[in-house]
This record gives C-alpha cells, sequence and structure tokens, in this order.
C-alpha cells in the first residue's frame, strides 16, 4: 500500500508541474524546480520591537460595531411610536419631504454612534491596562477609525429605518431588531474570527454588514492601511444605507398612497 501511495502521489505531482507548464507556456521542466511556490514570513515591527497581533485589537472594534448596529432597536421603536402617536402624519402633511424626515434621524442617531464608539476606544485605551491587557493603540490610526465608524454607523441606521418603517407594533421591531443584530454579529465574526469559522460560515458572512466594517477595521488596525484600501468597504457600508432608505421610502409612499 505504500509503494502504491507512492506511486500515485508522484503521478499527481507530475500532473500538477505538467498543468503549471501549460499555464505558463514555458518548455522548461518544472519538476526538477522543487521551489516552485514560496513565501516570506513577515512580522509587523515598531522599530527594533515586534508587534504580535493581540485579541484587545480584535474585541474592541467588534463591539463597538455591535454596540452600534443595536441602535437599531431604539431608533426603530422611536419609528413606530412617531406612527401611534400621529406624529408621522403630521410630518407627511408638513411640505418638507420625507427624506429630510429620514436625514434628520441620521444625523442624531449618527451622533450616538461615535459616542458608542469613543466610549469604546477610552475603554480599550484607559481600563484595559488596569485589567491586565493590552492598551488599544490608535496611534496615528484615529481619524480613519473615524471614517470608518460613520460609515458602519450608516448602515445600522438605515437597517433601523427600514425595520422602524415596516413594523406596525413596537412588539415587532424590538425582538425582531435585537435577533437581527445578533444574528448578523454572529455570522459576521464579531464574537468568533471568521478564520476560525466552518469554510460555509466564512462564505455567509460576506453578506453581514458587520463584517464590512470588522474588515475595514483590521485593515487600518492591523495592516495600517489607508481610506483607498478600505474603500470597497466604506461603499459596501454606504450602499446598504442607501438601500434600505430607499426601499423605507418606496414603501412609505405606497402604504400612505393606499
Amino acid at each position: 500500500m505504500n509503494s502504491v501511495n507512492k506511486m500515485i502521489f508522484e503521478i499527481e505531482n507530475k500532473k500538477i508541474y505538467k498543468a503549471f507548464q501549460d499555464q505558463l507556456g514555458t518548455t522548461e521542466n518544472l519538476e526538477e524546480n522543487k521551489n516552485l511556490i514560496s513565501f516570506k514570513e513577515i512580522t509587523p515591527s515598531k522599530g527594533n520591537v515586534e508587534i504580535i497581533p493581540n485579541s484587545v485589537q480584535h474585541n474592541v472594534p467588534a463591539w463597538t460595531l455591535f454596540a452600534i448596529f443595536f441602535i437599531v432597536v431604539p431608533l426603530s421603536i422611536n419609528l413606530v411610536k412617531e406612527k401611534s402617536q400621529g406624529t408621522s402624519v403630521r410630518a407627511r402633511v408638513s411640505p418638507t419631504p420625507y427624506y429630510i424626515h429620514i436625514l434628520g434621524k441620521t444625523c442624531t442617531y449618527l451622533i450616538i454612534c461615535m459616542i458608542q464608539f469613543l466610549l469604546m476606544v477610552a475603554v480599550g485605551i484607559y481600563l484595559f491596562p488596569y485589567m491586565n491587557l493590552p492598551a488599544f493603540d490608535v496611534s496615528g490610526k484615529m481619524f480613519h477609525l473615524i471614517v470608518v465608524t460613520l460609515f458602519a454607523g450608516l448602515a445600522a441606521i438605515g437597517f433601523g429605518v427600514l425595520l422602524g418603517t415596516i413594523a406596525d407594533t413596537q412588539e415587532q421591531s424590538a425582538p425582531f431588531g435585537a435577533t437581527s443584530v445578533v444574528v448578523l454579529a454572529a455570522i459576521g465574526g464579531i464574537w468568533v474570527p471568521v478564520f476560525l469559522m466552518p469554510e460555509f460560515m466564512q462564505h455567509m458572512a460576506k453578506f453581514s454588514p458587520m463584517n464590512w466594517g470588522l474588515n475595514a477595521y483590521y485593515d487600518i488596525i492591523l495592516r495600517n492601511s489607508g481610506i483607498t484600501d478600505i474603500a470597497k468597504e466604506l461603499i459596501l457600508l454606504f450602499l446598504f444605507y442607501i438601500a434600505m432608505v430607499t426601499i423605507s421610502i418606496f414603501y412609505e409612499r405606497k402604504k400612505n398612497a393606499v
């Protein structure tokens, strides 16, 4: 059996080298070059000190996103209250378009998201060292982190606006909002890093806006990336906000037209 397995292994290697040779369009015998694929491990450093990634660099942005997206619950409840109290009717009969009303909600709750972010960063910087944990390092990264937080906040607010627009009672908006945020957090890598998940869950994580925000945070904190490097994640978060608000506006118009 060992001899047969060895022979099969050699045949498979020849097929692989032949496939590489065909794709590269070379006549060189790649089988003789055993170092066809190589890699170099690079450890980030600050001066002469190696920088080892730690749990704080995951926990602070992860729980920041979790707190930001939980704003869905009070925002949706607020919109439902406006329906029950008649405030939404007065807003519709006013000369102000409905999207202006949504923008007002966005600005207000975006400020709350930023306060949550700053509080979480303060905990990471000042409180964690007293708990024998590494301090959260934001030197030279604060502006980029704020930009990601703004876009993540927009995505959370958009989801809250949609939920508050569709729901008719607080009993509908509050439980569904909380449950959906927990589900998005679970599949988005907030609790468990995505690379530790099964392959199927890693593909599912790509559809969670929390995962987009978390990847942007990772790029800034761990890879010292700039705004252009995280443009894809920022665009996805912004498009998510636009999609949620657009659906809310059309739903509101259709419901009132009927």
